[in-house]
């Protein structure tokens, strides 16, 4: 067999190998793509979404108390409590939504 044809079927084997590695990293590019035009999309639903809830402004609230039943419920614990409870809530919410559970258990 001579050496040229050798060295074109060589070739051609470079070639292929080369269009291969192209390909995969074409499709791994247009899956990167893909997967960052999703996570766009939920910032800029999370975004609107913390736009919804800046109306709710509960410090305005808090401001109101008088100062001597902002001292009672700060030694009464009364912050810390109601971060617990929405914490064990959401806990419980996360938990929940894991499959084959049901969802009022």
């Amino acid at each position: 067999m001579p050496q040229w044809l050798r060295d074109f079927g060589n070739w051609i084997l470079d070639m292929l190998k080369t269009l291969a590695y192209t390909l995969l990293t074409m499709i791994k590019d247009a899956l990167m793509f893909i997967f960052e035009q999703l996570m766009l999309l939920i910032i800029f639903l999370l975004d609107a979404l913390g736009d919804l809830f800046s109306a709710l402004d509960i410090t305005q609230y808090i401001a109101g108390i008088p100062p001597d039943m902002a001292w009672v419920l700060q030694q009464i614990g009364l912050g810390q409590a109601i971060s617990m409870i929405i914490i064990a809530i959401t806990i419980r919410i996360m938990l929940q939504l894991i499959p084959f559970t049901r969802l009022g258990s």
